[in-house]
């Protein structure tokens, strides 16, 4: 088992320019795993290249029906190690990607977002790396997606088409 040390701890309050990662949460069963054990989890050959936020914040897809394509809460991330999955769900041991590497994010309590972001379309999300102050005025999902900090994506329209983070072929 490989292991890593995580982050430090998130400030309890999040300041508007703390890093927050949104993540896509599949099932009800995988909301009921965060609550009750208090991690999130994602194969190391998918994750985004970044991991260095201070928050994950949650997507919902059509599987929570009525709740469905938004974002309602969020946790601090509070550590991560690198695992087999078979140690994550040792109730799925024959599932194909049993022994393939995972990170195993540690976070805090969840906390409600003072308004959902709902996403006005079906958007298929897997990752996006926003601000706090971002997450909290956005009206919409498609408002979350940020250029990275070394790029200019302004002098582009793909900003402000709304295809930045996506990539190109």
């Amino acid at each position: 088992m490989v292991q890593a040390c995580g982050p430090p701890v998130a400030p309890s309050s999040p300041e508007p320019d703390s890093r927050v990662l949104v993540v896509y949460l599949p099932h009800p069963r995988d909301y009921q795993q965060l609550q009750q054990r208090g991690w999130y989890r994602i194969p190391v050959r998918s994750a985004p290249p970044r991991l260095a936020v201070s928050y994950l914040a949650f997507y919902l897809p059509a599987a929570f029906g009525a709740l469905r394509w938004s974002i309602r809460e969020y946790a601090p991330l509070q550590g991560w190690q690198i695992v087999p999955r078979c140690e994550l769900r040792p109730d799925e041991p024959d599932h194909p990607r049993a022994l393939q590497p995972y990170y195993c994010l540690e976070v805090g309590p969840l906390q409600p977002l003072p308004q959902p972001v709902p996403a006005a379309k079906l958007r298929r999300i897997t990752f996006i790396e926003t601000s706090f102050a971002q997450l909290g005025r956005a009206r919409d999902v498609r408002e979350l997606w940020q250029p990275p900090e070394d790029h200019d994506y302004r002098s582009t329209e793909l900003w402000a088409a709304g295809l930045a983070g996506r990539a190109l072929r």
